[in-house]
């Protein structure tokens, strides 16, 4: 078990590992994380840096301070919000598609296909999910009213974005519709997730992709099509975790919105690339990583507005 450290401990451990407080002061760097972020969180961008092999540093850390962990902490931070506000356009748009369907569906009531779906033994627990938002003051006019009876338009604003998505591939099972494509969608729901609980995407910018898996090849040909991108440069940086899951991200959603609101997100990524991502790029032209996987993020995005 790790011994809980002090503010103080852990400035000296992170300068044990080869961590400089050069761009900002190890006073600087305490009160940041006394009061906007916290180590382990701080401490995972690390992984974007290689460790000196040999010599006297051996085991430390190459060119990297704590300015640039603060860095990319921060950028992380906006892409985050960036990614929601994506996923919560991809989610209304599954509702509509989804709701306009069933509506269009002779064999549908709206409420029969919510009653078969919750009758499955292992759906019991989004009636008692549904059921403890109840006193919420924004869903517990819907629950009282309708409660445990739903027709399709009420339920979905009721379950969770993953209990969606199961719906809609119970739907396509029952009558052979496929509202979205499951297998993308998972991905999709997986960074959103990551997105609002906070976690960090740019922790392991080129950790890889099981070696067991391919690249989906509706994502490999959504490149593919792509000016100044290389075969060499999308197969390699596909084959990175984070950039397979955010290029899956950006395809959903481009084959989903509306062409006006989906090019007002594109120049908003594009104007954020940039902008607020390159604000301090000098400290990052040592790390050929970060500056590939930057440079491939910004080409993909590019060829997206027009």
């Amino acid at each position: 078990m790790k011994q809980l450290l002090s503010i103080e401990e852990l400035i000296q451990h992170m300068k044990n590992r080869g961590i400089t407080f050069n761009e900002i002061s190890e006073n600087d760097a305490k009160q940041f994380l006394q009061n906007n972020n916290y180590y382990m969180k701080l401490a995972a961008y690390r992984a974007n840096y290689d460790k000196c092999d040999t010599g006297k540093r051996q085991g430390q850390y190459k060119k990297l301070d704590f300015g640039y962990l603060k860095e990319l902490s921060t950028i992380d931070m906006y892409l985050r919000y960036i990614v929601m506000d994506m996923c919560l356009d991809i989610e209304h748009v599954i509702k509509v598609r989804l709701i306009k369907n069933i509506t269009n569906n002779p064999s549908e009531d709206g409420y029969d296909i919510v009653r078969k779906f919750i009758a499955q033994d292992d759906n019991l627990r989004i009636l008692k999910n549904i059921r403890s938002h109840k006193s919420g003051e924004y869903c517990k006019d819907l629950i009282e009213k309708y409660y445990p009876y739903f027709p399709v338009w009420v339920f979905v604003e009721l379950i969770s974005f993953g209990d969606l998505l199961y719906f809609c591939s119970f739907y396509e099972k029952i009558y052979g519709v496929q509202i979205i494509n499951n297998k993308l969608m998972n991905t999709v729901r997986d960074v959103r997730n990551a997105a609002a609980h906070s976690n960090c995407l740019l922790n392991k910018m080129t950790e890889k992709i099981d070696s067991t898996k391919q690249v989906n090849n509706e994502i490999s040909s959504f490149i593919i099509g792509m000016k100044n991108i290389s075969k060499t440069s999308r197969v390699n940086n596909l084959s990175y975790k984070f950039t397979n899951s955010f290029v899956t991200v950006l395809y959903v959603y481009d084959s989903l919105m509306n062409e006006i609101p989906k090019q007002k997100r594109y120049k908003e990524i594009q104007e954020f690339m940039n902008g607020r991502v390159v604000k301090n790029k000098q400290f990052f032209q040592s790390n050929s990583k970060i500056v590939g996987v930057y440079n491939f993020h910004k080409k993909v995005i590019d060829n997206l507005v027009k």
